[in-house]
Order: structure tokens, then C-alpha cells, then sequence
């Protein structure tokens, strides 16, 4: 089957669009912010009968300063999972809703990533 250069860059845009969907989001391309903190926010079922997948699940999120443990702010990962907060300079802990939680420093124009896998896994991984 011969396709001209106009077919072929049609399919390759089709396969560029249904490849969205199957779950290649990319937080580093969606951040943003110049400083603070991102990630996802995943699910595994960890009943599966193969591999088990991630799934991106929304999720609210918490984050205090440190060490007064005071709230500065609360995020909603949206439905691909990504959240991000723009923090100031300084030593943060970032919880759950069910309070599993982890702490993180933010130095000046740093951003950094913390992923949150929901199972009876690791739950905070950089």
C-alpha cells in the first residue's frame, strides 16, 4: 500500500492523539511552577491477576511547613494524577487525607517531584 506524505502525517498525527489516552501524560511537561513541589498521584490494584497497572487517581493533599507543622497549602491532583503546589524556600511534610506522609526541602528556583502510589506499596517515592 503506497501512502503520500499527507496520509502518512494524518496517521501519525491519529497515533499521536490515541496514544494520549492510554496513560502517557508527563508531569515534567505539565509543571508550571518555578518552585515548589509536583508529582502524580497513583492506584494499583494490588489484586490483579498479571502485572498490575498504575492508574491515575485524584487525590487531595496537605502541606505543612516544618518544623512549626503549620498548613500551606492543599492540592487537588486532577484526573491524570498531577498536582502541584508553588512553595517558598524552606523544609515541608506533605500528607494524605489518611495522613501517610513524607518530608521534603524546597531550595530557591528548585522544583522538586514526589509521586504518591496508593496500594500496599511504597506510597511517597522522589
Amino acid at each position: 500500500m503506497k501512502m503520500n506524505s499527507r496520509g502518512f502525517l494524518a496517521s501519525l498525527a491519529f497515533m499521536s492523539l490515541s496514544s494520549l489516552g492510554c496513560g502517557d501524560f508527563d508531569p515534567d511537561d505539565a509543571v508550571t511552577i518555578s518552585q515548589g513541589v509536583f508529582g502524580m498521584t497513583t492506584y494499583v490494584d494490588d489484586v490483579c491477576a498479571s502485572d498490575c497497572e498504575r492508574e491515575p487517581r485524584s487525590m487531595t493533599l496537605l502541606i505543612k511547613s516544618l518544623p512549626q507543622d503549620m498548613d500551606v497549602a492543599s492540592v487537588t491532583s486532577n484526573e491524570d494524577g498531577f498536582f502541584e503546589a508553588e512553595l517558598a524556600q524552606g523544609d515541608y511534610r506533605i500528607c494524605t487525607t489518611f495522613e501517610r506522609c513524607t518530608d521534603f526541602s524546597v531550595g530557591t528556583h528548585e522544583v522538586v517531584r514526589l509521586d504518591y502510589e496508593m496500594s500496599v506499596g511504597p506510597g511517597w517515592s522522589r
